[in-house]
């Protein structure tokens, strides 16, 4: 799994945080850590309806 999100992480040039903060069964964390990374890249590249028509930025907000 490590090598998976490293090598995301290289080629997409992200910066990419993941933190497992409990768990025992491997199968289970492996599975909410992909099913969490998806749903993070999903929210992330999906259009705002309310701003359809710019260019998404987040210069000046942070």
């Amino acid at each position: 799994m490590r090598e998976f999100f490293v090598a995301v992480v290289n080629h997409s040039q992200m910066t990419l945080h993941i933190r497992q903060l409990d768990g025992i069964n491997s199968h289970h964390l492996i599975e909410a850590t992909f099913k969490a990374f998806a749903r993070a890249m999903r929210m992330a590249v999906a259009i705002d309806p309310r701003r359809a028509e710019t260019i998404p930025s987040s210069k000046g907000v942070l």
